[in-house]
């Protein structure tokens, strides 16, 4: 596969961050949290970057970019990273990001597991006057300075709009037909963004289809493989599968490579790692909603250190989606979001 070439899309980042964090040439219009920042620069920044869990690699795609951000710095930004071993230890994530404020970094980055779990320290960095960026999952507080994240709703109805297309180009009729939804976990509200996507796109495009109660198995990939498994044994008239993350694409695309039904069920996931791409390819999964963690990471490293620098930034970004299937995966701007870094 083609490698990514990093220079052209840490360039292309940078274009996009100091545009919507207002830059040099043009401001953007509103301003945000972090109270007690100040317009004096400094000759260095330190930088604390919290991720959901150190098991996965969409997160370990995350901190790729904010140390890259750190290194074209050239010294002005320090990079320290940290996060749980798993999506679901929200408890570990609240203690590491309370030992993270404890320490006095100058800025924070946070993918916060729980939409309030983390909102006390965030409202407490804020109000001792460090910035904190979250990334992904949105906070029930403003205290946050800047929020960089997909529109998960809107990417997930992508992946219903191009299933119902796979149908139709396999000659299935979907009306009565079923499909299924396999979720890393039920108290996320990026998870449950991503499931309402999917679930009010397939059913507005397909009135008659059959959508059946959503199977969650605690971001554990064995337990997607079993539930993906258990569907398909129970409904024959099974057609589609969507998961939410990752983990759970890695689940389904296993289940169909076992009952080789890749062929006759259409799947899609979210996120990518190696066992997704390779399903694409050899037919096990039939797309995945790739996001831009590296983006992500990097401009959130960089939009805390403008915080610092007194710029004014756009309180709420959005981050763009592709859509991978096998007809695009060869494309080097798929291959970039793929493989960031290389």
């Amino acid at each position: 596969m083609k490698k990514k070439v990093l220079s052209v899309f840490l360039a292309a980042a940078m274009a996009v961050s100091l545009g919507a964090c207002g830059g040099t040439t043009t401001p953007a219009p509103a301003s945000s949290g972090g109270s007690g920042a100040s317009s004096a620069a400094k000759d260095t920044y330190n930088v604390t970057v919290i991720i959901k869990a150190t098991d996965s690699s969409y997160w370990q795609t995350l901190l790729l970019g904010a140390k890259a951000a750190a290194e074209e710095s050239n010294g002005k930004i320090k990079v320290t990273t940290d996060g749980p071993a798993s999506e679901t230890d929200i408890d570990k994530q609240v203690t590491i990001l309370e030992n993270a404020i404890a320490a006095k970094p100058d800025g924070i980055v946070l993918a916060s597991i729980s939409s309030t779990s983390t909102v006390p320290a965030v409202e407490q960095a804020n109000a001792a006057g460090i910035p904190v960026v979250t990334v992904d999952n949105k906070l029930e507080t403003d205290a946050y300075t800047q929020h960089i994240a997909t529109d998960h709703a809107i990417a997930a109805a992508t992946a219903a709009a191009d299933m119902v297309e796979q149908w139709k180009a396999k000659g299935i009729d979907p009306a009565g037909k079923k499909v299924a939804l396999i979720s890393a976990d039920s108290g996320s509200a990026v998870n449950q963004a991503r499931c309402k996507g999917f679930t009010d796109e397939i059913k507005r495009l397909v009135p008659g289809i059959v959508v059946l109660e959503t199977q969650y198995c605690d971001n554990d990939i064995q337990k997607a493989l079993d539930a993906a498994d258990n569907l398909v044994l129970a409904n024959q008239d099974l057609i589609g599968i969507f998961g939410d993350n990752n983990h759970m694409g890695d689940g389904i695309a296993k289940a169909m490579e076992q009952s080789k039904k890749g062929d006759k069920i259409v799947t899609y996931a979210f996120d990518s790692d190696d066992t997704e791409i390779d399903a694409i390819q050899n037919g096990n999964l039939t797309g995945i909603v790739v996001q831009d963690p590296f983006g992500m990471g990097y401009n959130g490293v960089l939009a805390a250190v403008s915080k610092l620098e007194g710029k004014d930034l756009e309180k709420d970004k959005v981050s763009e989606t592709t859509l991978v299937t096998k007809k695009n995966i060869q494309e080097d701007a798929v291959q970039k979001l793929l493989y960031p870094g290389k």
